[in-house]
């Protein structure tokens, strides 16, 4: 590879390896959120106070609530969300980190050995690309991220 593409390629796995990390850190956020969300409201439709109030309420109240409830804690031992968060947080943690190598390769480009160490990086980000395959591609978010890293990187390098 020439130096003028391998220049174009850690360039552009820079910017995509900072977009996938930030993307997956907006991702561990959304997951607790609707996590705790969901048990809040599980709590709430199960506690004592809707319990008492039952007595006082409409009958289809007082069939709506406790079905609200289970169905909540089904979709909350469904859903998974505190294990996909865990797994977007460790994506989030690995593409840093591989963006981090990326720019300390963008750094040396000049020196001897930077296409191997290219291709080490991008074998070793591979494993990241199949781990994330079960998460969305919400590619207004992605866009959004990488146009995020374009301007930093821009910013940073200009």
């Amino acid at each position: 590879m020439d130096a003028e593409n391998l220049r174009r390629c850690v360039w552009e796995e820079m910017l995509c390896a900072n977009m996938r990390s930030n993307y997956f850190a907006e991702l561990v956020r959304h997951y607790l959120i609707l996590d705790k969300g969901l048990r809040v409201a599980m709590l709430v439709a199960s506690s004592g106070a809707v319990v008492s109030a039952l007595p006082q309420a409409p009958t289809e109240f007082r069939i709506i609530a406790p079905i609200i409830a289970t169905a909540i804690s089904f979709w909350l031992l469904v859903s998974q969300y505190g294990t996909m968060s865990r797994d977007a947080s460790e994506l989030h943690s690995g593409w840093s980190a591989i963006a981090y190598d990326y720019e300390r390769l963008w750094n040396n480009l000049d020196s001897g050995g930077a296409e191997a160490q290219y291709h080490r990086i991008y074998e070793s980000a591979e494993g990241l690309s199949k781990s994330g395959a079960k998460f969305p591609n919400k590619k207004r978010r992605t866009s959004y991220w990488l146009d995020e890293a374009a301007k930093m990187a821009t910013a940073r390098y200009a």
